[in-house]
């Protein structure tokens, strides 16, 4: 009906009423009470992951500042909120409780913060809900304030909505209506014409325009206890149970006379509550069935949920007697009755890049699982594996001792090294008979391992440090007993090169510490082959190595694991070389481990020619090593691995060779490609793809050897040369093959298309230039867009790898066309440096460092050395600003131009003392009287890779999100380090 008419109200005693007011009146009525909620979650905990949403609350006690929401809009973990008034006001929000089952919640602002108007509150009455009820639900749908939809009451006795494996409530009616609101109603007050709630929003289908409102029974219940600053005590039998109708229950063979002959309730309901889930080694476990009918409890009738937690929740610590239909017969048992907040986490422990907290109740009922053992979160850097990090895996035991809960976990974890494996028995929720054996190391480089814990009477979480694996480890790792090593064999047999190439294969593992150059936290396995023992230099495919934060161990012969470094990535193909310490490798007490290097100078570097016989080496982590005949099917250019919208890493154009039958060495393995002499002529490696567009790279392609040669002997040259790692030289610009016939027409000289033609090595193609990456500036001689490469310092030009390389030459000659006239001339070449990132700054949840290759290439214009591309999900850049992907120009009104000024205004804006009082005063129950969290609001401007300046306000956090950095020194054999701003 239209909003201005009036409708005759119907009480719960079936009289009518005319009502007082209008619609029109009371959505004017209740625009100052309808809060605009930000939900940032800062970690993922239980069922909810880290993230920022838009909700609603509303006043309901305007003296107290007391706000009602849904549980899932607050959040079970660590989080803070901020709540938004209709005329724009502000106000920080205290998480002040949250029922550990059902879907609401109570927030908390300061009412000196409202000087303009005093919000009315709005009224629960839950008694006032009956089916055809005429409503207004009035919130901010999608985040669009005061929205407003209108709907009626159909269902009064609906089972609680299933969300699938996220959260679910349970035991509980809910109240079903059509209405057309979607995300951001959630929390939304569902309110009669006289502007009683009662219920409230909670969800919808998405298929549909059924929404799901909570009723408000329980809601005053707590209500009471939260207002005198009290917790609400709750009970729990480890069971769930739903409604069934009295058609359904006589199926059963329990009719509606007989059921009140023996005390049930069944005027005015329309059916009853039976067991639907009982959790193992639950307190019901034994006493109740699945399918038991409930008739009363205490000697109470039971029909409906709110009664059914009237009683069990004033039994906390007691038994409850239960009367209940069972298998043709009525029996009465008793169920103790266990505290809610006993198996409702309130510790998450942080432990190398791992949150780990007790099983909840949610995750066991999902699963009917025990609430037994220690539930893994998230895992960021690779301590616990990224193989279990999908919410439903459970730590069961370390080294054998069982962990039922954290506080076992931790008393395990105290007595162990930081660099001390440890044995993990895993489980998971959906497959409870099997369980999982995994090796976990404590991560050299994380951030500090702490302990978060909930306040029950403010709701905030305090850190405190954990200390279990921060000491190093008591002894080295032990070590397997191996003979002596042979002298290397000879390589110029097949067994016997087979031999060297398995003495010289090594496995390798990495985790990243954090995002870098657009990767974010990964954690690889591959393998690689020693190319220098005496100086521990491995060769690996730049898969193992795509971000540059990443920490490295190599274990030989599957018998010794040390620790290696990112020494090298080449720019212009995908190979990477790690270095490791070879004197880690003797131990007189077990004896040396056999290793072998491959010699990659011994015999011709020359290109092999197509149909050429060959005999591919290969490892991978999956497979392990391999020996494969093949012949050299094509040669071709290799096209660009990224697409225009990708900032990976981009390994520019290069010649390579494709082998026949088809040899795939696997994501990070690689492979060494022999002639019949053994000589070591190509590299086989897999190279990077790109998944925008479904852009895919061949599976695997070979590298003349001749391509990797330059880069190993700059790395054998000593470690105090400033420029071995800076050979590769390039013209910064990209190619493409052109046939000679339209070379011709381009103006290429007659004379030159027939040296190419019937040379000794007949070609068929010249090289164009079709982009250029990096604008020299105008004084600067260049290439331009449609010139025809001939040669290059006197050398003709027949394949892309006299082009895509110049190594250690400032400048080249080249001979080129240009607008059909052939010209010499002299171009600069540009440096590319292989070692990449060598510090990162998270700040307020934002990774800055100085911008790669590619984003160089990208950028329209590149206004300072700071970019930042990635936010940590709940962060207050995420939640506020929630962009990436810019160069950062200003922060706090403040200049940025390189690394160090960002340190110097984090330095300068970072409240620390803050930090230490808002702790203290939540330490000493005085959360509310803390104020707001630890920050202040910040101006960031930065500029896009488009050239498009942008500005937005951020809040810092310096509780959640203190600032931290870690960095890397230039020599390639240290590693990272990490420390606070």
């Amino acid at each position: 009906m239209p909003a201005s008419e009036t409708s005759d109200t119907k009480a719960a005693n079936g009289s009518t009423t005319t009502p007082a007011f209008s619609w029109d009146t009371i959505q004017d009525r209740l625009r100052e009470s309808i809060v605009s909620i930000q939900c940032n979650r800062a970690m993922s905990f239980d069922t909810e992951s880290a993230g920022c949403t838009n909700a609603t609350g509303f006043v309901i006690d305007a003296e107290q500042g007391i706000i009602l929401s849904n549980r899932h809009v607050m959040g079970a973990g660590p989080s803070y909120h901020k709540g938004v008034f209709f005329n724009n006001t502000e106000v920080f929000l205290q998480s002040l409780y949250y029922d550990p089952v059902h879907d609401f919640a109570f927030f908390r602002y300061d009412p000196t913060e409202l000087t303009a108007f005093t919000p009315k509150a709005i009224t629960l009455s839950p008694e006032r809900a009956f089916s055809g009820l005429q409503f207004r639900l009035v919130g901010n749908d999608s985040n669009e304030k005061m929205s407003v939809h209108s709907g009626e009451l159909s269902q009064l006795d609906r089972n609680p909505p299933d969300y699938c494996h996220g959260y679910n409530d349970y035991n509980t009616f809910y109240f079903q209506a059509s209405t057309t609101s979607k995300g951001g109603s959630s929390g939304s007050p569902v309110v009669d014409i006289e502007g009683h709630a009662v219920a409230l929003n909670a969800g919808s289908n998405k298929s549909s325009l059924s929404c799901f409102l909570l009723p408000l029974q329980r809601v005053v219940y707590a209500f009471g206890y939260v207002q005198r600053g009290e917790i609400p005590p709750r009970g729990t039998m480890q069971t769930t149970f739903k409604h069934i109708t009295h058609v359904q229950a006589e199926k059963f063979g329990l009719s509606v006379i007989t059921a009140a002959s023996e005390g049930a309730r069944t005027d005015g309901v329309t059916g009853f509550l039976t067991v639907d889930k009982i959790l193992p080694d639950g307190p019901a476990d034994g006493i109740l069935q699945v399918g038991d009918i409930v008739i009363s409890m205490d000697g109470r009738p039971i029909a409906e949920f709110w009664e059914m937690s009237d009683v069990v929740d004033a039994a906390v610590g007691h038994a409850v007697e239960i009367k209940l239909y069972r298998e043709k017969g009525f029996k009465t048992v008793s169920v103790p009755v266990q505290d809610l907040y006993a198996i409702t986490p309130s510790r998450v422990l942080r432990i190398g890049g791992t949150l780990l907290h007790d099983l909840s109740f949610q995750k066991a009922i999902r699963a009917s699982a025990p609430i037994n053992g220690v539930y893994i979160a998230t895992d960021f850097n690779g301590f616990v594996g990224s193989s279990f990090n999908n919410t439903y895996h459970v730590i069961i035991a370390v080294n054998g001792t069982p962990t039922p809960n954290l506080e076992a976990l931790m008393g395990v974890l105290a007595g162990v090294g930081r660099d001390e494996a440890i044995v993990l028995t895993i489980k998971n929720l959906h497959d409870l008979r099997n369980e999982v054996m995994f090796v976990a190391r404590h991560p050299s480089v994380s951030l500090p391992n702490l302990l978060f814990t909930r306040s029950l009477s403010t709701g905030f979480w305090l850190p405190e440090p954990f200390t279990g694996m921060s000491a190093a480890a008591a002894s080295g790792e032990p070590r397997l007993a191996v003979d002596s090593p042979k002298p290397p064999p000879c390589a110029g047999d097949s067994s016997a090169f087979s031999e060297l190439f398995a003495q010289s294969t090594v496995a390798i593992d990495a985790y990243a510490i954090c995002p870098a150059d657009n990767y974010n936290f990964v954690r690889t396995h591959g393998s690689g082959v020693v190319l220098d023992k005496a100086r521990g230099i491995v060769l690996c495919s730049a898969e193992n190595a795509k971000n540059p934060t990443a920490m490295y161990s190599i274990t030989f012969g599957g018998l010794v694991r040390v620790a290696a470094v990112l020494a090298y990535t080449h720019p212009l193909h995908p190979i990477s070389f790690l270095k490791y310490d070879p004197s880690a490798l003797a131990d007189d007490a077990y004896g040396d481990v056999p290793v072998a290097s491959l010699d990659i100078f011994r015999g011709s570097s020359d290109r092999l020619d197509i149909g050429a016989g060959v005999t591919v080496y290969m490892t991978n982590s999956d497979d392990g090593q391999r020996i494969m005949p093949a012949t050299v099917l094509s040669r071709s250019t290799a096209g660009d691995t990224t697409c225009y919208w990708c900032l990976h890493k981009r390994f520019f154009r290069s010649e390579v060779f494709l082998l026949t039958p088809a040899t795939n060495v696997g994501r990070n393995g690689i492979g060494i490609v022999c002639d019949a002499e053994n000589n070591i002529r190509g590299i086989w490696v897999k190279p990077p793809t790109c998944h925008h567009q479904n852009m895919q790279g061949k599976d695997t392609i070979g590298l003349d050897i001749s391509l990797v040669q330059p880069a190993l002997e700059s790395l054998q040259i000593d470690s105090s040369s400033s420029n071995r790692d800076d050979i590769v030289r390039v013209l910064d610009v990209e190619y493409s093959e052109k046939w000679l016939s339209v070379a011709r027409v381009y103006g290429v000289s007659e004379e030159h298309i027939r040296n190419l033609a019937y040379g000794p090595d007949p070609q068929t193609q010249v090289f164009m230039v079709t982009k250029i990456l990096h604008r020299r500036a105008p004084d600067v001689p260049t290439l331009e867009v449609g010139d025809i490469v001939l040669s290059v310092d006197g050398k003709i030009v027949r394949h892309m790898n006299d082009l895509a390389c110049h190594y250690s030459r400032d400048s080249v000659d080249l001979t080129i066309v240009r607008n059909r006239k052939e010209l010499s001339i002299q171009i600069p070449t540009t440096r590319l440096s292989g070692k990449s990132t060598d510090h990162v700054v998270c700040w307020s949840g934002t990774f800055m460092q100085k911008p790669w290759t590619r984003v160089l290439e990208r950028a329209n214009r590149i206004p300072s050395e700071v970019f930042t591309f990635s936010t940590i999900s709940g962060s207050p850049v995420h939640a506020e600003l929630n962009k990436g992907g810019f160069f950062v120009i200003a922060i706090d009104e403040q200049q940025i131009k390189t690394m160090d000024d960002v340190l110097r205004v984090i330095e300068e804006i970072k409240s620390d003392d803050a930090v230490r009082e808002f702790r203290d005063n939540v330490s000493n129950k005085q959360g509310y009287s803390s104020g707001k969290m630890p920050g202040r609001d910040v101006v960031v401007r930065g500029v896009t890779l488009a050239g498009q300046e942008l500005v937005g306000t951020i809040r810092t956090n310096d509780h959640y999100f203190p600032a931290w950095q870690i960095r890397r020194h230039a020599e390639a054999g240290d590693f990272w380090t990490m420390s606070a701003i």
